[in-house]
């Protein structure tokens, strides 16, 4: 009898886990982007910025996690810097339009959300499910936090479900 068959993969548990709380990391740094540029829309294009580099790092090492693709499979790393770069280009275009009086200030969070969600969702529809969850978790908190208006106990919701998709989704695939 094979007693390993019988044990707990605790790696597996562990890097769950570890991914569950990059997501929810994401997610909070997102939320706060959304959040604060209520506040002040043209002073949050840096951290705007600062945030599509942070997930954009955070795709790169979950394709090579979860992939075949070595540290230097270059076609993939053209990809993925391509695919954020739009996403940069994006955001940079909304801030344009605020500036430029196209649009108003006050809508600059939600559209940034919206344009980072979908980001986030298509990366994960052909890199890992796991971004894609993420990025539909952003999308509903961003379409939930435009409709309901309150954001923190919301975000909190939206936060703690895709936290458990993510955990019971990368267990299911594991089975």
């Amino acid at each position: 009898m094979d007693t390993h068959e019988n044990m707990p993969d605790h790696k597996g548990s562990r890097q769950n886990l570890i991914e569950a709380v990059i997501g929810l990391a994401l997610l909070v740094l997102a939320f706060f982007a959304i959040a604060s540029s209520d506040v002040s829309a043209t002073g949050t294009r840096t951290y705007w910025t600062l945030l599509i580099l942070v997930f954009a790092i955070t795709a790169f090492a979950s394709d090579r996690v979860h992939t075949e693709h070595n540290f230097t499979h270059l076609p993939s790393a053209v990809t993925i810097a391509l695919h954020w770069l739009g996403v940069f280009c994006a955001i940079q275009i909304v801030h344009y339009f605020v500036t430029t009086g196209r649009m108003a200030n006050a809508d600059i969070g939600l559209t940034n959300g919206l344009v980072l969600a979908l980001g986030t969702y298509l990366f994960g529809v052909y890199s890992n499910w796991r971004m894609a969850t993420i990025g539909i978790a952003l999308a509903i908190a961003t379409a939930g936090v435009a409709i309901i208006e309150e954001f923190i106990w919301f975000l909190f919701i939206v936060a703690v479900v895709a936290i458990v998709v993510l955990f019971l989704g990368a267990r299911l695939v594991k089975k």
